[in-house]
């Protein structure tokens, strides 16, 4: 008799939920894997130039959703980290990758003096988490993303997209592909 090979499989079964909003689009995350999924749907339609403030409690997710769309833009998954000390991150991928940290600056006049704005309107898209905290020097089009949990691995999702409910529908859009 042939040895039997064994297989193991797993299936990830997201259940996430999404309702747009007159704002923009709450979604429901019941795990990690629909962190990822939101990531890879964000990284889908983001462009050059889009800055993206996160906004929630320490370890409601931000770097994790940061790394999800990194990792969707070709960003190598090792070089990604949490940017509390070193304030800035940059990362080459597809499009390059700008990740801030504004939680340990004194005030917004010091992260502007980071020369933030300078990437803006660069090649890449930037992500601050801890945006509430600099909200004043963020562009006026900054997409927010406010995470707030609700369990060990549950979150709602707030996004904002200022004037371009197009993108809204994309990102809906893109949340229903698996």
């Amino acid at each position: 008799m042939a040895d039997r090979a064994e297989f193991s499989f797993s299936l990830v079964i997201v259940s996430m939920q999404s309702v747009r909003t007159a704002n923009g689009l709450t979604i429901e995350l019941a795990s990690e894997q629909d962190t990822e999924q939101l990531g890879r749907a964000l990284a889908g339609v983001v462009a050059p130039g889009v800055v993206i403030g996160l906004v929630g409690p320490l370890g409601a997710g931000k770097t994790r959703l940061t790394r999800a769309l990194a990792e969707a833009l070709d960003v190598d998954p090792s070089s990604i980290a949490s940017p509390t000390f070193v304030l800035i991150h940059e990362y080459e991928g597809r499009i390059p990758v700008y990740h801030f940290d504004a939680y340990r600056l004194p005030s917004a006049d010091d992260f502007e003096s980071l020369g933030a704005s300078d990437y803006f309107t660069g090649d890449g898209v930037c992500l601050i988490e801890w945006a509430n905290l600099v909200v004043d020097r963020l562009p006026l089009d900054v997409w927010m993303i406010q995470i707030e949990p609700t369990g060990l691995e549950q979150r709602t999702i707030y996004i904002s997209v200022p004037n371009n409910s197009k993108i809204i529908d994309q990102l809906a859009e893109r949340l229903t592909q698996v």
